[in-house]
């Protein structure tokens, strides 16, 4: 009878044991990283045509219908 309820109760425990272990894994894993920020600084538009991203001083805006629509120097033309 001990047996089976040392069984019941490391099977119940085991799943929330295995998700914290995990948790903490990552967390020690990924706590010294630097947070992804752009290198270039500042914001970056996507091209309303092609998709492709650049800085705002690269980018060619066009007002349609009261809205700014970026587009990259290579599709504006």
């Amino acid at each position: 009878m001990a047996s089976q309820q040392l069984v019941d109760t490391f099977f119940a425990w085991a799943p929330l044991t295995a998700l914290l272990l995990v948790v903490i894994t990552a967390f020690v894993a990924t706590r010294h990283e630097a947070a992804t920020v752009p290198s270039s600084g500042g914001k970056t538009f996507s091209c309303a045509h092609c998709g492709r991203r650049g800085k705002r001083d690269h980018m060619v805006p066009v007002t349609r219908e009261g809205a700014v629509v970026w587009y990259c120097e290579r599709c504006a033309h």
